[in-house]
């Protein structure tokens, strides 16, 4: 699971539902499967509200493993969730969907989003000796056979950009991942809102 900032609200409901599960005996009879959390916030002290509610949850057994990337952290260096990904658990992501049949579940920016993506894909090409080809296509399989999740949010403009754009008469999207220019005829938004 990856969930940066806000994007770990809708994670929490899984590693809940778990821990009531484990104290009421309901896990079938098996062990629960590997549930391995990669969150991200800018500054420890100030954004990592969950830290105690997710190490007793690791505690209890419902998570596995916990990883934090700090993008903010006076001292350190930035760190981005994409970035534990690939440099700290890479073979853990391959093993897991390789191996295990394991699901993906990415909550959060569409930008972070993108990135997580092509941190997986490069993961399967550079550690499962995939073509970028190969891999692009096993993760839409993975899309298609629901192993794969996204809640990700929209697209945020900037206020310089939006004004900019509509001095122009047209907004362009920001981030690298679209490079797309959308026409907008900004004189119609007072009639349109």
């Amino acid at each position: 699971m990856v969930g940066p900032g806000t994007g770990i609200a809708p994670l929490r409901s899984f590693w809940q539902q778990r821990q009531v599960d484990i104290k009421a005996g309901t896990t079938s009879g098996h062990p629960p499967g590997d549930m391995t959390l990669v969150f991200g916030c800018r500054q420890s002290r100030v954004d990592h509200i969950y830290k105690e509610e997710t190490a007793q949850a690791r505690r209890d057994g419902a998570l596995t493993d916990i990883y934090t990337a700090l993008s903010r952290e006076p001292g350190t260096t930035k760190t981005y969730v994409q970035d534990i990904i690939r440099q700290q658990i890479p073979k853990k992501v391959l093993d897991l969907v390789l191996k295990d049949g394991g699901h993906i579940y990415v909550c959060g920016d569409v930008t972070m989003a993108t990135d997580v993506g092509e941190t997986v894909q490069r993961i399967l090409v550079e550690h499962g000796g995939m073509s970028v080809a190969r891999a692009e296509d096993f993760i839409n399989n993975m899309k298609d056979n629901n192993r794969y999740h996204e809640d990700i949010f929209g697209v945020s403009l900037k206020t310089r950009e939006v004004q900019g754009a509509g001095r122009k008469g047209m907004l362009r999207t920001s981030g690298r991942t679209s490079g797309v220019q959308i026409p907008i005829n900004v004189s119609d938004w007072n009639t349109r809102l």
